[in-house]
Parts: structure tokens; sequence; C-alpha cells
């Protein structure tokens, strides 16, 4: 069963831009659809960033993987925008986000946020109905709150075609602490009637087998935080057997610096992003200390070398 599973890679602000995705997609397998961290309305326009992220994202077709991105909003108005940007992009495929926990987003009811309104909720997906060739999907904790805020949203949920649904169970309150709550994911998976994919804390194939095991229903796995700790994760999984290859490390590394230095031209820009890669790292604390203290691109290259 582990061989046919899908996997994606979940979008993480700061990280899984277009040249991370790309990079991972040309040195890594396993991975069937990767998402782009969510774009959203701000000051009635979209972000620079945003839009430079979509338009740079061109998925070249040897990587042979989907790209969908994912837009975040709590009222019909924005979402439109969001969605008519995306196809002008040239997508068919789109990921509502009501899963964001931070509370930059949270606090305007955007993200997890929403669930706690659910008129919000419902203009928000009522809205997915103007777009009969859109295919929509939407990614959600279990609440902002309190679980029982997206069980009070489930029908609103099932009333509105989707692809699939993603739930991270954890509620927003919780950021990425404490443990994902599985009586909270079974009971709202089970009040839900489209397809369900799981994310959530997967680092390690034991954990991707007991998740297919508890809830063999699944329409796919989504993995974050782990794929950024060992980009072979998906791999691993498929296949059963755990490998972290050095040289492909290096290549992908190596990509990510050229991907970014081509992005950002600054050589101390480069080196910054290419540190937060380490905050997930799998490496010893000692190798990870000694990386975080390059001062030049090379070092940094020469360390993440010997940090196995």
């Amino acid at each position: 069963t582990l061989l046919t599973m899908q996997i994606y890679f979940a979008p993480i602000q700061g990280f899984t831009d277009y040249v991370y995705r790309n990079a991972h997609a040309a040195v890594y397998g396993g991975i069937d659809k990767y998402f782009t961290p969510f774009i959203r309305v701000e000051d009635e326009g979209l972000r620079k960033k945003d839009i430079n992220d979509l338009f740079n994202a061109n998925v070249p077709e040897r990587y042979n993987y989907e790209l969908v991105p994912q837009i975040i909003a709590n009222n019909a108005c924005d979402f439109a925008k969001l969605v008519d940007f995306v196809i002008d992009c040239g997508y068919s495929a789109c990921d509502i986000n009501f899963g964001c926990p931070f509370p930059q987003q949270s606090k305007k009811f955007r993200g997890c946020g929403i669930l706690q309104n659910p008129d919000m909720v419902a203009d928000v997906l009522r809205a997915t109905r103007k777009y009969q060739d859109m295919r929509f999907s939407l990614k959600m904790r279990l609440g902002y709150q309190s679980a029982e805020e997206s069980l009070a949203v489930a029908g609103i949920i099932n009333s509105v075609p989707l692809r699939f649904v993603t739930i991270h169970p954890r509620l927003g309150r919780q950021m990425y602490k404490g443990d994902v709550d599985m009586e909270g994911f079974r009971k709202l998976a089970s009040a839900i009637n489209h397809p369900i994919v799981y994310n959530g804390d997967i680092n390690s194939i034991d954990q991707a087998k007991d998740l297919m095991k508890m809830f063999p229903n699944l329409s796919a796995l989504m993995i974050g935080r782990g794929l950024i700790a060992n980009p072979e994760l998906a791999e691993c999984i498929h296949s059963g057997k755990f490998t972290f290859s050095k040289t492909r490390f290096l290549k992908f590394i190596n990509l990510l610096v050229e991907g970014y230095t081509g992005q950002y031209g600054s050589e101390l820009m480069v080196l910054d992003k290419m540190k937060t890669f380490f905050t997930y790292s799998n490496f010893n604390a000692k190798a990870i200390k000694a990386i975080q203290k390059s001062r030049s691109l090379s070092e940094f290259v020469a360390k993440a070398a010997i940090a196995f």
C-alpha cells in the first residue's frame, strides 16, 4: 500500500517557493503535488512576492508533478480576486487555506481563524460555485480555539464540490506545539464527505505506516517540516527503506544556492535564506550551530558537506 500512497509537499511560508520546489523536484522524487505558500490580498491588491512566485512557477515537464496554488481569504470579494489571478496564471486547480495558525492571519479571521465564523466560511465556499472550470481543495485545522469549530462547518464544506480536504489535527492556538489530536482528526474526517488527506508531524516511514493502518481510506499524506528535514522522506516512505544520500543532498544545496543567487543577487541575503533550511534539520545540534555561523556561501556549503 505504501508504494501507491500519494504524497503531497505542504506549503510552508518562507520555505517552499519556486526555487525550492524546482530544486527538490530536480533531485528527489516521490511527490505527486507541490503547493505554493498561500497568496493573499493586502491593501486591495496582491503582494508582489506572491505574484512573482506564481509567475516564476513554470514546472518543467520532466519533473512530472502538479503544482497547486494556495489562497487565503475571509470574504467572497478577496477570494474572487485571488482565483481570477490564479486562472490568469494558467492554473486549473486551487487550494483554499483554512489552516494557517499565525496570529497576523488568524486574528483577521483568515486561515484557521475563519473556522470561528461559519458565515464567513459559507461566504468563501459559496464563491467557488462561480468557477465551474476550477478544481478546488481545502486545507484546514480542527479549529482555532476548539475542535467543535470545524465540526460546526462540516456541513458547509460538504455542500460544495472539492477534490479533497487536508486536515492538520491541531488547533490554531497550539501553533505547531503539543501533540496532534488523532481523535479530533477521526471525528472530522468522518463528518466530511470529500476525500481526506492527512497532514501533521510525519517524520518517518513508521509514522506513515501507522497512519495508513489507522486510516486506510486516506486519499494522500501531506508532509511539510518532515520533508524540509529530510528531502528524501517521500521516497523513503514509497520504498519502505530509510535512505539519506550525501551526494544528492549537496546537489540539492547547490541548486538552492544557484537559484537564490539568481533571485537575490546579494550573497548575504542568499546565505541568510540558506540558513533557514536547517531550522527543521535532522543533523546534530553541533553541526547545525557550525552551519549557522557560516559567514560566506562557500563556508556554508563546506560545512553542510561535513554535517553528516
